[in-house]
């Protein structure tokens, strides 16, 4: 029997407009700064999150600095991750309807996203859907496809009583079936070879 959902937050809950980060950036580096680290940003992101287990502000600042030559401080760490709470939203079409759903049945509700806690928990109260979840479990805790992190997001359950919702298949789907979750792959803007629903509501059906 299934008692919890746990589900990834950025391209399955919610939708962000993350352009703002430049213009923090861009407000606190030199220009000259601001065009060598702003070109290697995201890849740099991504290549901390296949290293390290979690994010760490010191680890993270130290980490940027070391690969772009630019010093980037830990409190500008901590200001991005206070300043992305204001990034404009969508909600993801057929998500409340999914969750006010789950609860019905009495199925419990987690996120469990890579990025910092209190980032994801302001963007959820911003737009109203904090109350929908037991636990938002951030990057700075775990960092997704950690086992340890799927069974933290878990308890006191048993992976076989929960259930993992995600858009990344290799950090949401194979790391939670990697810990014994069941998956639900949800593929909403391309077809992809592997099982996967495109609209939110098919959850209805399936639970």
């Amino acid at each position: 029997m299934v008692k919890r959902f746990i589900w990834d937050l950025d391209g399955t809950i919610l939708d962000g407009d993350f352009s703002i980060e430049e213009k923090l950036f861009k407000e606190n580096l030199s220009e000259e700064d601001y065009t060598k680290f702003i070109s290697k940003w995201l890849n740099l992101l991504g290549a901390y999150e296949r290293k390290y287990p979690k994010y760490d502000r010191k680890m993270l600042s130290n980490f940027l600095s070391v690969n772009t030559g630019v010093h980037i401080s830990s409190e500008l760490i901590d200001e991005w991750s206070n300043y992305m709470i204001n990034v404009n939203e969508v909600i993801h079409p057929g998500a409340i309807e999914v969750l006010d759903y789950l609860n019905e049945l009495g199925i419990e509700n987690v996120i469990y996203s890579n990025a910092f806690t209190k980032t994801q928990v302001g963007r959820l109260k911003k737009v109203g859907l904090d109350s929908y979840f037991e636990e938002i479990i951030g990057a700075d805790y775990y960092m997704k496809p950690s086992i340890e992190g799927f069974l933290s997001a878990c308890w006191p359950y048993k992976p076989s009583e929960c259930v993992m919702v995600g858009d990344n298949y290799d950090k949401d789907i194979l790391g939670a079936r990697n810990a014994g979750l069941e998956t639900i792959y949800y593929s909403p803007k391309k077809d992809v070879n592997v099982p996967h629903i495109k609209r939110l509501v098919k959850i209805k059906e399936m639970y």
